[in-house]
């Protein structure tokens, strides 16, 4: 059934299938990039290791990053010593997206954070991020740019000439970056270590190959590109004049040690309205379902499923009942409306199998099921 979404925000789409080869599946554990970026597209960040360059100030006892359009605090695995320009490496979280009680943060002062920013009002989503378990790298950018100096400071290289190489990475097909430029449909994404940038104004073929934006078996090619950086808002690409055909480099390794935190509770239902075993329910009611955590939306429509059980009239339609399926990010829950109003005086079961994830930590939801009888 089709899943309409209740919020205007990036999709979280991040597609983790397989390649032609192993390389060309891998995406990196951390994904670099920058102020504008992480402010723009924060459902797309949240939860991951991310790397950024910046500022880190005090204020009141909390270390936030100077000059950022939204409040971002970091709270250090190891403190750097003074106000750093530099390179700061750690987990972005959307405290807006978090429980105040989520067991993973109770290190965490954010009710410290949240005291200064919104005067101890939880804050809504996309408003307020911390950088956790963070470390600090004095790493002065490159001469000459490459796609992961690209990546973290955009505005750097902005309007510049450049030569990169990285790997072809089709139309986004690995979730290296958070949304589409539309710049037109030979947009493709080149990827290095844990940087990558769209490149556009070029189709990418050339001398010996014609490589497929949509094609996963394409993304095991690199490619060397020659163009002009662009930076507008949250997205960055190179406006390329050239592309080439070439091998793979030999890539600097970036990673960093991070310590994983502790794991929340698998997710559960907590409320559905109407409860189960409910009798008289109206024809045209909706049914609502609330879980105990945030969701991925995407796991969700292919495995509701609504039904007619129990004995039915003479005559009755056994057809199981046509449905729509909307995800509600607020309540951490699903409402379902019927295309048209159910039969009268029966047995109505909805059913949740197996593989609808939180949107998180993709904790599987133990398939559940409940019935519900209706009025005349």
């Amino acid at each position: 059934m089709p899943l309409r979404r209740s919020w205007n925000s990036a999709r979280l789409a991040v597609i983790f299938a397989g390649a032609a080869s192993a390389a060309a599946a891998q995406t990196p554990s951390r994904l670099a990039t920058n102020v504008d970026a992480l402010v723009g597209s924060p459902v797309f960040f949240h939860g991951r290791q991310i790397a950024i360059r910046g500022t880190v100030e005090e204020q009141r006892g909390l270390a936030a990053l100077a000059g950022a359009p939204r409040p971002i605090f970091v709270f250090w695995s190891t403190r750097p010593a003074g106000a750093r320009d530099g390179e700061i490496r750690g987990e972005f979280w959307d405290v807006g997206r978090l429980q105040r009680d989520d067991p993973r943060f109770s290190g965490i002062d954010l009710d410290r954070v949240v005291a200064e920013t919104s005067n101890g009002v939880w804050p809504g989503r996309d408003q307020v991020f911390v950088i956790v378990s963070a470390s600090f790298v004095e790493a002065p950018l490159p001469a000459e740019p490459s796609i992961r100096a690209i990546a973290l400071a955009p505005e750097h290289y902005a309007d510049r000439g450049v030569t990169v190489t990285g790997r072809f990475r089709g139309n986004n097909l690995y979730g290296d970056v958070p949304q589409p430029i539309g710049k037109s449909k030979w947009d493709f994404v080149l990827q290095s270590a844990d940087g990558a940038v769209w490149v556009s104004g070029v189709r990418p073929r050339g001398k010996g190959f014609d490589l497929d934006p949509d094609a996963r078996v394409d993304t095991n090619r690199w490619l060397q590109v020659a163009g002009t950086v662009r930076h507008a808002g949250r997205a960055t690409w190179i406006d390329a004049t050239s592309v080439a055909l070439t091998t793979a480099p030999t890539e600097t390794a970036v990673e960093v040690s991070v310590p994983v935190a502790p794991s929340q509770p698998p997710p559960e239902i907590v409320f559905t309205a109407p409860v189960a075993d409910d009798t008289g329910v109206a024809v045209d009611a909706a049914v609502r379902i609330q879980f105990s955590r945030d969701m991925d939306p995407d796991t969700i429509p292919a495995r509701v499923h609504v039904s007619y059980v129990g004995a039915a009239p003479p005559g009755a339609n056994e057809t199981p009942p046509a449905f729509t399926v909307r995800y509600l990010s607020g309540a951490h829950g699903i409402e379902i409306r019927f295309s048209a109003p159910l039969a009268r005086f029966r047995q109505v079961k909805v059913e949740l199998t197996d593989g609808i994830l939180s949107a998180v930590d993709h904790q599987p939801l133990q398939p559940w099921s409940m019935t519900f009888t209706t009025g005349g």
